[in-house]
């Protein structure tokens, strides 16, 4: 059948149809046969409706689409994305009531920079004292150990008592000198910590942080440098 046949023909069963719906008030559908030809109809038989039709008014127009029913590949792409979606917006929810909980320690992202600075401040102070312990029990094992020194030259056997202090001081400073290192090692955590916090305040208020990153350098180890004053 030619193209001229069939457009005539399918007009005639349009207005066949048309007159039709007009006398029973319905819908005229139209879908694709099991050949790819657009047919027309008063209902799209069951097992085309999978492969989506058009709805026509009275008019003739189409007054609404239904499209084909998706494959499995495009329902699976679809779930991801909606997944997607609801992941993203319940991160957002946390990270606002992350926000209004930061807000509510801090006002200004000059704060938490005050509150970093105090911290390290207490670190050096917890530093300072150690080693103010450690020249402490450096004097008393420097006397042990002169004291020790004195009876070999004169030829006189060691106490063991001495030698227990001489012992127990040597692990005391040990013990001190890793009490410092312990606490020197909060440094870069609470150094991090209090960056991702001060950079998320710039955000989220929209104020600078005067003075950041703080010029002062971390606590350094004893070897090479000594602790510096944080201002």
């Amino acid at each position: 059948m030619s193209i001229f046949k069939q457009s005539v023909s399918l007009l005639i069963l349009i207005i066949g149809l048309s007159h039709s719906i007009s006398t029973h008030a319905g819908n005229l559908y139209r879908y694709k046969d099991e050949n790819g030809v657009t047919a027309l109809g008063l209902s799209v038989p069951p097992h085309l409706v999978r492969n989506g039709y058009e709805v026509l008014g009275n008019n003739g127009r189409v007054i609404q689409v239904v499209p084909p029913a998706l494959t499995a590949e495009e329902i699976a792409t679809r779930d991801a994305k909606e997944a997607e979606r609801i992941r993203l917006a319940q991160e957002a929810e946390k990270q606002k009531e992350k926000d209004q909980a930061l807000l509510k320690l801090y006002s200004h992202p000059d704060d938490a920079v005050r509150v970093l600075k105090r911290k390290l401040q207490d670190i050096e102070g917890f530093i300072a004292l150690k080693k103010g312990n450690i020249t402490v029990v450096e004097g008393q094992l420097e006397q042990e150990e002169t004291r020790a020194a004195n009876m070999e030259r004169t030829g006189r056997a060691i106490p063991e008592n001495v030698l227990n202090k001489i012992s127990q001081q040597k692990e005391k400073i040990k013990e001190i000198k890793g009490e410092i290192e312990a606490k020197r090692n909060e440094v870069p955590a609470l150094e991090k910590e209090f960056d991702q916090i001060i950079r998320r305040l710039e955000l989220i208020t929209n104020k600078k942080a005067a003075n950041y990153p703080l010029e002062s350098p971390s606590l350094k180890s004893d070897e090479g440098k000594t602790t510096e004053n944080i201002n």
